[in-house]
């Protein structure tokens, strides 16, 4: 008796288990879409360059390279600030930026940035502006702000236009950094 009822119990559940399994018949392939990439600074992989140096050349203790070099304790200075002043970023593979962010060295307010834009090109000719800021002020030395904007577009090239600083004959900052924001493709 014992074994019939074992025995009707296995064949219940195969019956169970073959109409599950029936139920679960693909008839088409599904395609699950992953979490878009993770927003990722880039600064690292751009070509720096500026059209005012230094006078002690890009890699002096104070030179154009320490605007990139992910430290904010170091700076980039240089003595004869010009509203035609820029920093620029040159990349291999054009990136998507959306996100940046400034810090203010450790000196005079005076000589931080105040007004600028941030241009984007694939030819470093043709230059579309992406962000506009005026007065802008840091609430200390070592202060990192962070700019959001929108941007339809992905560039080679990235130009940060220092159109004005806090009045004073020399520039100073301590970092520049850029967030690349993966273009996704949907199907």
């Amino acid at each position: 008796m014992n074994v019939l009822k074992r025995t009707r119990q296995v064949l219940l559940m195969l019956c169970v288990a073959a109409m599950f399994c029936a139920g679960c018949k693909k008839d088409k392939v599904r395609h699950y879409d992953l979490l878009p990439p993770d927003p990722e600074d880039v600064t690292a992989q751009g070509a720096l360059s500026t059209n005012i140096e230094n006078t002690g050349g890009p890699d002096a203790t104070e030179g154009s390279t320490r605007v990139t070099d992910g430290d904010t304790g170091t700076k980039f200075l240089i003595f004869t600030y010009d509203p035609t002043f820029y920093i620029q970023l040159k990349f291999k593979v054009a990136q998507h930026i959306a996100t940046y962010s400034l810090t203010s060295a450790n000196d005079s307010p005076s000589r931080d940035p105040k007004d600028w834009n941030l241009s984007g090109s694939n030819d470093g000719a043709t230059w579309t502006v992406l962000d506009t800021r005026t007065g802008e002020t840091f609430a200390a030395r070592a202060q990192t702000n962070t700019y959001d904007f929108t941007n339809a577009s992905s560039y080679t090239y990235y130009r940060l236009n220092i159109t004005a600083n806090g009045g004073s004959a020399l520039f100073q900052m301590a970092e520049w950094r850029v967030v690349n924001y993966p273009v996704t493709t949907t199907k």
